[in-house]
């Protein structure tokens, strides 16, 4: 079975929009993390579970919620979605099919539309992933993407709760699998930054691309 995590905080009209882009009958955990208008039922629409936390925990905190509630549920692969519609949402959903003899597939943007990136984003990003594929002996073209999919065995592979509850949650992810020897493959997936997606902040950047630098220098 494949499921999707849909993680979203204070972006309803996009979530809705997405929720409506879906497969009926793929199921869909969305997770609202601490939105000040809880979303439940922002759509009627089969196959959705609705999880909240109460307060806002943290992207990372709502990804744990929701790959554990789609496990949980018996899902074979699992899709990383984000509920503000920054990700193509087709072509998310179709990492699920690339994961045939791999672990986890990330969806690039630097293989669709690089240019889309805000500059400043953009080269930070750069310079992660050149930083990863120096350490690793890998050429990835972005290690920094919130479309992803990964394989159930994998994600059970993963010491998930000890890993941030932040952004930098999915650089442990990925670091966790390239040290365990696991197979990681791209695809194409565009973006857009529009009404109703969602970026962190310059300083919030920093702070992520500095835990980054932590997390991949000082992995055994």
């Amino acid at each position: 079975m494949i499921a999707v995590v849909l993680p979203t905080l204070d972006t309803p009209d996009a979530l809705g929009r997405v929720l409506d882009e879906l497969p009926p009958a793929l199921p869909a955990f969305v997770v609202d993390d601490g939105s000040r208008t809880p979303v439940e039922g922002v759509r009627t629409r089969p196959h959705t579970f609705w999880l909240r936390h109460p307060v806002n925990r943290g992207y990372g905190a709502a990804q744990k919620t929701g790959f554990a509630a789609a496990l949980a549920a018996g899902a074979s692969r699992v899709v990383l979605l984000h509920g503000d519609g920054q990700y193509g949402t087709e072509a998310t959903l179709a990492l699920a099919d690339a994961l045939d003899g791999a672990d986890a597939v990330l969806g690039s943007r630097f293989l669709s539309d690089p240019d889309v990136i805000p500059g400043w984003r953009r080269w930070g990003n750069r310079g992660l992933t050149a930083l990863a594929n120096l350490r690793f002996h890998t050429t990835f073209s972005e290690l920094h993407t919130g479309a992803r999919a990964y394989s159930a065995d994998a994600l059970r592979s993963l010491p998930l709760p000890s890993f941030s509850d932040d952004f930098v949650f999915d650089q442990e992810m990925i670091v966790h699998l390239l040290r365990a020897g696991r197979h990681i493959v791209e695809r194409p997936v565009g973006t857009h930054y529009g009404e109703g997606s969602r970026s962190i902040s310059f300083r919030r950047s920093l702070r992520y691309g500095l835990a980054c630098v932590r997390t991949i220098t000082r992995a055994g």
